[in-house]
């Protein structure tokens, strides 16, 4: 089986399109694992991808969104229920705490997914199956040989040797439209123009992250003593001006 890993970025949207319309191999399932905390612009996306692959007989896409890390932080808990703070957030200790949020909310859901795609019972073993991710040439550091068992990864857009420059070129080709970096809203990795833009555009989505922001403050291992803060300056989101922050 093979299988897109659909983050809804740039790449792997046009890794999408490219493998749909057999300009690369087909692949069988494409897979998104929502964590409930994308920009609203990936979401209408997602709808316009969805239309289109009814339209177009594209890729079958499957979204997961079981856990729901957003949710989760204002609990100040974990995919599992357990009291913690999955996000890289920084800590008064220094630098940033362990990230946990990819592998419970982006690749344990796909893994599952795919298990289901398989019909797999439970501790059943899962046929090879090969995962597609789309990086391009530009951020060919990414590239890591995959550490689950039964999975492979593979690059294709690396072996066309395509750029992101070239993924653009894909949309205007398909007439779609070019889709927003994709990332949770509230990532502690958004630079301040990230964090300003947010603001600006998006008023909503920047009152939940001032309440996530909250939410993990007393969230580390040594609670109250070593506060954690979304933004890398150690100051609430809420009093931060980043018009006086340099770029």
């Amino acid at each position: 089986m093979k299988v897109i890993s659909l983050g809804l970025g740039v790449q792997s949207t046009a890794m999408y399109f490219l493998s749909s319309k057999k300009v690369i191999e087909r692949a069988d399932h494409a897979i998104f694992a929502d964590p409930g905390a994308e920009l609203p612009r990936t979401y209408e996306i997602l709808e316009f991808l969805q239309d289109w692959a009814e339209l177009n007989d594209g890729i079958p896409i499957h979204v997961t969104n079981k856990h729901n890390l957003l949710e989760d932080l204002l609990k100040g808990v974990n995919s599992r229920g357990v009291k913690y703070s999955s996000i890289p957030a920084f800590s008064e200790s220094g630098g940033m705490v362990q990230r946990q949020c990819t592998g419970e909310y982006k690749i344990r859901p796909v893994v599952n997914k795919i298990r289901e795609l398989h019909g797999l019972k439970p501790r059943q073993r899962m046929p090879k199956t090969d995962v597609w991710l789309g990086i391009t040439l530009d951020e060919i550091q990414r590239m890591k040989e995959s550490q689950l068992p039964r999975i492979d990864y593979h690059y294709p857009l690396i072996e066309q040797r395509m750029t992101r420059g070239d993924c653009i070129k894909v949309f205007e080709r398909f007439n779609f439209p070019i889709p927003p970096k994709s990332s949770c809203i509230f990532c502690p990795y958004h630079s301040d123009r990230n964090w300003k833009e947010l603001k600006n555009t998006y008023p909503e989505e920047w009152e939940t992250c001032i309440e996530v922001d909250n939410a993990i403050r007393d969230s580390s291992k040594k609670g109250s003593d070593d506060k954690m803060y979304l933004h890398r300056s150690l100051i609430p989101l809420e009093r931060i001006e980043f018009a006086d922050q340099q770029e």
